[in-house]
């Protein structure tokens, strides 16, 4: 898929989306999926990374989105300006889309209103945009209790995977990544909360691994430290590796590397 956007190394990262993009549930700050992807950025770029995390819990995508009246205001629409655009990102992370999906939002609705706050955030900013699916829940437990949450319980899981769809749509037509949250949990409750809705810190890591690994590979930038350090620390087949590994192993590579030796010296020898 061909990026227009920028190619890395990033400076200054936005996060918007809703209570799991704010890091809700996970025990451990550093599991947070928005850190998980900081850490991993820093860690390949050897430029500094500033991170805006303007996740709102219990939010929604727009004003005309059935849950508005129950959610955290503003939504998304109503401070994508404030809270993303004015900060003038070079990477936005959207993660907005399950409260909209759970409480019955218009799926062509949603789609208008997401495509709405890309482009105006390309035009604007430039910035690489990264679009987050929907996250797996379990339907009638928790938060998805219709009993106790009728408000975010107008969806099953047909909903859900319509709405995925949707999301990699709208980030297909506008240049965008997608990244298939829903895919990367593999349907696994024991990436939840008890609540049924919020990701533990295992989940967490498991959707900021895949945001930094569709980043990654659209992202040359992000290589820059790593080929630079083999350049100039000669890595090579022959001095890496290794990890974990025993005495037999070490002396097999050796006895392997000696018999390769050999056989160039033999190829050399008949070419002359």
């Amino acid at each position: 898929m061909m990026v227009s956007s920028p190619q890395g190394p990033f400076r200054r990262m936005v996060v918007l989306g809703d209570s799991i993009s704010y890091g809700m549930c996970a025990h451990e700050p550093s599991n947070e999926w928005n850190q998980v992807v900081a850490a991993l950025l820093r860690k390949f770029q050897d430029e500094s990374l500033t991170v805006f995390n303007r996740g709102l819990p219990a939010s929604v995508i727009s004003p005309r989105c059935p849950g508005y009246l129950q959610s955290a205001k503003p939504s998304l629409l109503e401070r994508y300006q404030k809270h993303g655009i004015e900060l003038q990102p070079d990477l936005v992370i959207i993660a907005e889309g399950t409260n909209d999906m759970r409480s019955g939002m218009s799926v062509q609705d949603y789609m208008d209103d997401l495509a709405t706050i890309v482009t105006d955030t390309q035009a604007q900013t430039g910035a690489l945009m990264v679009l987050v699916g929907v996250y797996h829940q379990i339907y009638g437990k928790g938060g998805n209790d219709p009993a106790t949450h009728p408000t975010w319980t107008k969806w099953n899981y047909d909903t859900a995977a319509i709405y995925n769809l949707a999301i990699r749509l709208v980030a297909q037509k506008h240049n965008a990544l997608f990244v298939d949250a829903l895919g990367v949990l593999g349907g696994a409750d024991w990436v939840l909360h008890p609540d049924a809705c919020h990701l533990n810190d295992l989940g967490h890591v498991l959707v900021g691994n895949a945001i930094f690994q569709t980043i990654a590979v659209h992202a040359s930038g992000i290589a820059q430290k790593t080929m630079r350090i083999v350049e100039e620390k000669e890595v090579t087949t022959l001095n890496s590796g290794g990890s974990d590994t025993d005495v037999e192993i070490r002396q097999l590579w050796a006895a392997a590397l000696e018999r390769y030796a050999r056989q160039d010296a033999e190829k050399n020898s008949a070419k002359m």
